[in-house]
Protein backbone atom coordinates (compact mmCIF):
# COMPACT_ATOMS: atom_id res chain seq x y z
CA UNK A 1 0.00 0.00 0.00
CA UNK A 2 1.27 3.40 -0.45
CA UNK A 3 0.19 6.28 1.37
CA UNK A 4 -0.20 9.77 0.05
CA UNK A 5 1.76 12.50 1.41
CA UNK A 6 -0.72 14.64 3.31
CA UNK A 7 -0.36 18.62 1.47
CA UNK A 8 -0.69 21.74 2.60
CA UNK A 9 -3.55 22.46 0.72
CA UNK A 10 -5.31 19.43 1.86
CA UNK A 11 -4.55 20.23 5.33
CA UNK A 12 -5.77 24.16 4.83
CA UNK A 13 -8.91 22.71 3.41
CA UNK A 14 -9.84 20.45 6.35
CA UNK A 15 -8.83 23.35 8.94
CA UNK A 16 -11.24 25.81 6.74
CA UNK A 17 -14.12 22.93 6.70
CA UNK A 18 -13.43 22.02 10.48
CA UNK A 19 -13.26 25.88 11.53
CA UNK A 20 -16.18 27.02 9.28
CA UNK A 21 -18.83 24.41 8.60
CA UNK A 22 -18.13 21.94 11.66
CA UNK A 23 -17.76 23.63 14.70
CA UNK A 24 -20.75 26.02 13.99
CA UNK A 25 -22.63 23.48 13.65
CA UNK A 26 -21.98 21.24 16.10
CA UNK A 27 -22.00 24.11 18.39
CA UNK A 28 -25.49 24.86 17.09
CA UNK A 29 -26.75 21.08 17.36
CA UNK A 30 -25.09 21.13 21.01
CA UNK A 31 -27.01 24.01 22.25
CA UNK A 32 -30.36 22.87 20.18
CA UNK A 33 -30.37 19.77 21.98
CA UNK A 34 -29.39 21.03 25.59
CA UNK A 35 -32.57 23.35 24.99
CA UNK A 36 -34.82 20.94 23.69
CA UNK A 37 -34.06 18.36 26.41
CA UNK A 38 -34.43 21.61 29.11
CA UNK A 39 -38.08 22.18 27.29
CA UNK A 40 -39.24 18.61 27.32
CA UNK A 41 -38.30 18.22 30.62
CA UNK A 42 -40.51 21.37 31.63
CA UNK A 43 -42.98 20.33 29.62
CA UNK A 44 -43.19 16.99 31.48
CA UNK A 45 -42.26 17.68 34.72
CA UNK A 46 -43.65 21.30 34.92
CA UNK A 47 -41.17 24.65 35.48
CA UNK A 48 -38.57 25.13 38.49
CA UNK A 49 -39.67 26.63 41.14
CA UNK A 50 -37.10 28.54 43.41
Amino acid sequence: MSEKPITKASELKAFLFISVVLFPLLSVAVVGGFGFIIWMSQLLLGPGSY
